[in-house]
């Protein structure tokens, strides 16, 4: 009976043991995923500013265009912002009446 007992304690150990070495390697890990989320949500930022900027270029490259051709054809960009305008005036003026 003994006997028995000491190899169900030896298995019990041995089975403690893995998995205190299992929990080791996932704590190592989640480290390491969390240390991958930070990169690369600081990447994402990084490209976020960078593509906010290439879209500020390219409405003012735009802008030029349609400034430099003088073409109604082609002026959808200054329509548009001056819509959004109008429609940003519309606003405060019925914030201010109310």
């Amino acid at each position: 009976m003994s006997n028995e007992f000491s190899d169900s304690v030896r298995r019990v150990t041995h089975k403690a043991k893995r998995l205190a070495e299992v929990n080791t390697e996932l704590r190592q890990k989640i480290t390491e995923l969390e240390e991958q989320v930070e990169h690369l949500q600081e990447t994402l930022m990084a490209l976020q500013a960078e593509h906010a900027d290439f879209e500020n270029q390219l409405q003012q490259r735009n802008l030029a265009l349609t400034v430099q051709s003088g073409s109604p054809a082609r002026d959808t960009y200054s329509e548009d912002k001056i819509a959004e305008l109008v429609r940003e005036i519309d606003r405060c003026m019925k914030l201010l009446s109310a």
